[in-house]
């Protein structure tokens, strides 16, 4: 949770520094690509839409930076521009390798919580993505009248920047409705 904190933070100091520098363009004869260990450089270079000989300015670096974040690959982004070389410097999302469920065993109950999950195992983890499937799963449990439902989120960090995630599934007791009253006119 920290992470995202300083990550805003980090993201806008560098936009303040950014345009606080005067507005300059200058036409790229080098990119240097740094950080990353399982996106190739021609991977990353084809998500920043540059190339060599383009002309540069804050405006376009602001568009490569979000361009590389939106991919969600990249837990941080770095751009450096000095002396006609773009060097990028990346540091990659760990990979999530096993996602489990706990307290779920029905397969009726299953599918319909984790049908439209952003998170699958071999997929990038980002923080963002992992609070809005739990919210999602809650909101489904909802919907299948398990009202009074927890779900806890541990993630568990492996080598080779790999991750497991574990949803502890708590259901609680389902809502039913055992009687329903008008009040009123009887006819309708």
């Amino acid at each position: 949770m920290y992470k995202y904190y300083f990550k805003i933070l980090y993201l806008s100091v560098l936009l303040n520094f950014i345009l606080m520098i005067q507005s300059y363009a200058e036409i790229i004869k080098k990119i240097e690509i740094n950080g990353n260990n399982r996106i190739p450089n021609a991977t990353i270079q084809m998500f920043s839409s540059i190339s060599i000989n383009d002309d540069v300015d804050d405006s376009k670096l602001n568009k490569i930076l979000k361009q590389l974040y939106d991919t969600g690959f990249f837990e941080n982004v770095n751009l450096e521009l000095k002396n006609n070389i773009l060097s990028i410097s990346v540091k990659e999302n760990p990979i999530i390798e096993n996602i489990l469920y706990e307290g779920v065993k029905a397969k009726k109950i299953r599918n319909p919580i984790t049908k439209n999950l952003k998170l699958r195992s071999r997929s990038s983890y980002n923080e963002i993505d992992l609070k809005s499937d739990k919210e999602k799963i809650i909101s489904s449990l909802k919907d299948l009248g398990y009202y009074f439902s927890t779900v806890d989120v541990f993630v568990s960090y492996l080598d080779n920047d790999k991750v497991d995630i574990r949803y502890e599934i708590f259901l609680g007791e389902k809502s039913k409705i055992k009687e329903i009253s008008f009040i009123g006119d009887k006819k309708f």
